[in-house]
């Protein structure tokens, strides 16, 4: 939906089709926006600098952290937070986020066609981008489920990682490294909001407390 009010956090980021072209997201040579995949740096800096993925902006005391039923059950998000405007923002123009889809699309991600074949940085040399998380989940075609939005102290959590396998400069040898995959949160959500749903689609209601009863204690593994 490009018709959607851009949030004043986000007066600085470029436009694409109407709609802000997310800090986290890959950039393409053209002009374009992978909206469907993060830059894996941009998205670990956004993690460890405490960043908000859709402007970029810091984080203030009170983030949201996007997510599913099952982040919500373990209290375990891969979604970098955002700004409580930016929430509210991709509440409205993301369209999976939003309930107006009914599955993940399962084409080929423009980062991963032609338009990804030619890095934007003038004069560099990777060849375009390369996958640096290769054990990263994908949701291509699954069913869309419900959205909800925990509103969080910005240190109410703590980073979780992974061990990956990535090739350096050249493609050549492989080294394994440590990737930053999200959060586990340590500290009780100061709210939750339903944001949308497959039936209802944006729907944007607070839970109660009985509706959240079923938020179980975090689980500390892969901390760091």
């Amino acid at each position: 939906m490009a018709d959607v009010a851009v949030p004043m956090s986000c007066a600085a980021r470029p436009l694409v089709g109407g709609l802000v072209a997310p800090f986290v997201n890959i950039r393409l040579a053209d002009g374009g926006v992978d909206f469907r995949t993060p830059h894996q740096a941009t998205y670990e800096r956004c993690w460890r600098k405490g960043l908000c993925q859709t402007c970029g902006n810091p984080l203030g005391p009170l983030s949201v952290l996007l997510g599913g039923p099952r982040q919500v059950r373990t209290r375990r998000f891969d979604e970098p937070p955002l700004c409580p405007p930016c929430a509210v923002y991709a509440s409205r123009a993301c369209p999976m986020v939003a309930g107006r889809l009914a599955r993940y699309a399962a084409r080929e991600r423009l980062a991963e066609g032609r338009r990804g074949h030619v890095c934007p940085a003038a004069g560099c040399d990777c060849g375009g981008f390369v996958d640096s998380d290769p054990n990263a989940y994908d949701a291509s075609g699954d069913p869309a489920h419900e959205w909800y939005a925990l509103y969080v102290r910005t240190d109410g959590w703590q980073l979780t990682v992974h061990e990956v396998e990535v090739p350096c400069s050249d493609r050549g040898c492989l080294h394994k490294r440590l990737l930053v995959n999200g959060c586990q949160l340590v500290q009780a959500p100061r709210k939750v909001v339903l944001v949308s749903s497959p039936v209802e689609g944006r729907v944007w209601r607070r839970l109660t407390a009985e509706e959240v009863e079923f938020l179980g204690p975090p689980v500390a593994e892969n901390l760091i």
